[in-house]
């Protein structure tokens, strides 16, 4: 396996996309846990030691502590304060107003000033307490108040809550390890679940890559009616339509050889006649030089036609498209293709329902109609009646073409679009068609974003029903 290839993989980026939602709600959780059980702890602690040391300094006060400092009666209150300070695991230091430390439970800071945060807030604003997380204390700060709202001094409480933090990092430990264990679990079951879903991918990837290398009949295998069912029908039906294209890419590389070729084995027996024969009447000669140029002639009207049909297939290549009257061009169409009509005494008959203008490539789409026109002259017994007629609504225009012609039988109107299609090879040799005409003009009515029908029965003649949008929108 490719060293990166892992990084490029579907299933890898899949997984590590589903880890990553699932760590993220974990890690909130694990985050949000720990800081409300230590605010619930250090917050039931906080408000029990401000509670102590407010009844610390009411205490003092009652007994106005600082009135008899050095006196019988302070020393008895000292011994007091120590101990409740032992009994209430708490360490209890008083300041005067000038910050100095007058009494420590501790003995340490005695007659030492010290400026504690704490206590500055309680001396100049409120009581309060706050957190030193390094030496896992608290501490609660309670202002002296005498009768005329002087501060004379604050009581300040701490007390260790190194039990508190023993308590989270057991916590803590804890979720890391469940945490984990989740982790774990998400990987295995987020690697099995990845591999459940695109297994059906690689399936498919493994027929596509048989497919680009040319076997086309490749088909997915369809089970039940999930996402993937439906992408392997789609594939499927896209597939059989490949097949169709190559299939249609091949008869037309085999009837274009075929079509070329009679021409160029005629004018190769014509050509060699002429010269292995001696003495040949100057009219033979005449004779067969315009058998040749008739075997040309036929051989540049099918080159026209593939000419044709290569630009049409060409959607980027030269289609103009301007404001026309559709009228006019049909009535064109119709003059040019009477002295064919006339030939064979069949009657072209030209109705208007109405006048329509329309935007389209004239050029393309006079191509389209006459092909279908004259192929209902060429094949409509003598006699006959070829009749067109043009109607619009609001949205489309609409040429209909019905001749009283041979007709075509039902199992066949489903392919005389397709390209070098006869329906009687044998008569279409006779009027010189190529068996391209009706796919020209399918190609060009598709680029005018219309459609072409048709209806027709044997012995009953057919009918070309042109569709084209009045204003042609991109597509």
């Amino acid at each position: 396996m490719d060293k990166t290839r892992w990084y490029h993989s579907l299933r890898w980026k899949l997984a590590l996309s589903y880890i990553l939602v699932s760590l993220t709600p974990l890690i909130f959780f694990y985050s949000t846990v720990l800081t409300r059980i230590e605010s619930h702890y250090i917050n039931d602690r906080h408000v029990a030691l401000l509670y102590s040391a407010v009844f610390e300094s009411n205490i003092l006060m009652s007994n106005n502590y600082f009135d008899y400092m050095g006196e019988p009666r302070g020393t008895m209150l000292d011994n007091a304060i120590i101990e409740r300070g032992r009994s209430g695991a708490h360490r209890i230091i008083v300041f005067d107003d000038r910050f100095r430390v007058v009494k420590d439970t501790n003995m340490v800071q005695t007659g030492n000033t010290l400026i504690v945060p704490e206590v500055v807030i309680a001396m100049t604003d409120r009581n309060n307490v706050g957190i030193n997380r390094e030496e896992m204390a608290i501490y609660a700060a309670a202002a002296m108040v005498d009768s005329d709202g002087n501060h004379i001094g604050v009581v300040l409480l701490s007390e260790s809550v190194e039990d508190v933090f023993l308590s989270l990092d057991a916590i803590q430990q804890t979720i890391i390890l469940y945490t984990f264990f989740a982790i774990a679990i998400v990987c295995i079951l987020v690697l099995f679940a990845s591999q459940l879903l695109l297994e059906p991918l690689k399936g498919i990837l493994s027929v596509v890559q048989r497919m680009s290398e040319g076997h086309l009949n490749q088909r997915i295998p369809v089970r039940g009616k999930s996402e993937y069912s439906q992408l392997g029908t789609a594939f499927n039906d896209m597939a059989k339509k490949l097949e169709r294209v190559e299939k249609a890419r091949e008869e037309f590389v085999s009837n274009v050889s075929h079509e070329l070729k009679t021409p160029l084995s005629s004018i190769k027996v014509l050509s060699e006649s002429i010269l292995l024969q001696e003495e040949v009447p100057i009219e033979t000669h005449k004779e067969f030089l315009q058998d040749i140029t008739s075997e040309v002639d036929r051989m540049t009207i099918i080159v026209n036609d593939l000419l044709n049909l290569v630009k049409l297939d060409n959607r980027e290549h030269g289609f103009i498209s301007s404001p026309m009257m559709l009228n006019s061009l049909l009535d064109d169409i119709l003059k040019r293709l009477s002295p064919l009509a006339e030939q064979k005494q069949i009657e072209l008959i030209y109705e208007e329902q109405r006048q329509v203008e329309l935007e389209a490539d004239e050029l393309k789409l006079s191509l389209a109609i006459s092909n279908i026109v004259e192929n209902g002259i060429k094949y409509t017994p003598d006699g006959g009646t070829v009749k067109v007629t043009v109607d619009s609504d609001h949205q489309n225009a609409f040429v209909t073409i019905q001749d009283t012609g041979v007709g075509i039988p039902e199992e066949e109107q489903g392919l005389i679009f397709n390209r070098f299609y006869r329906v009687d090879k044998t008569r279409d040799r006779d009027t010189g068609g190529t068996g391209l005409g009706l796919s020209i003009s399918h190609s060009a009515v598709l680029l005018h974003n219309g459609s072409l029908r048709l209806n027709s029965a044997p012995e009953e003649g057919s009918t070309f029903i042109i569709r084209l949008p009045l204003r042609r929108s991109a597509t």
